[in-house]
């Protein structure tokens, strides 16, 4: 596939340049005689315009891959919150103590053991949400 795209680069870099100077001698064709240059202008020409693609396309794929990257990221931190948000019955499982140590340790929240178990499970569950 990068053949192919450096081959139609350099064939359109080509023809731009030929078409560029034009017919200088008047009869009717193009040819390196009206050009006055010589082929290895023509390659360094071609080389130069390959080269810029191949580096426009090595910049995208590198921007490609770090988006890839990101996004990936940001998919396992979606998961890792889904799978930490506890449920009411899960909370409910807990000691009084374990819940307030599970305040203060995830949200930094202190709660007062005091309270009833349920009031503790409904203010934890509201601190996830």
């Amino acid at each position: 596939m990068l053949i192919i795209i450096l081959l139609v680069i350099a064939t359109a870099v080509a023809g731009y340049f030929l078409w560029k100077r034009g017919d200088q001698d008047g009869d009717g064709d193009v040819d390196l005689k009206d050009l006055k240059i010589s082929a290895e202008e023509i390659t360094e020409d071609i080389k130069e315009g390959v080269e810029g693609a191949v580096d426009t396309v090595e910049e995208k794929v590198e921007n490609t891959v770090q988006w890839a990257k990101d996004v990936a990221d940001e998919i396992k931190d979606v998961i890792d919150v889904i799978r930490k948000k506890p449920t009411k019955s899960n909370l409910n499982k807990l000691t009084k103590s374990q819940l307030v140590q599970a305040a203060q340790a995830d949200h930094n929240v202190e709660l007062d053991e005091k309270l009833k178990k349920s009031t503790l499970v409904n203010k934890i569950y509201s601190l996830y949400n």
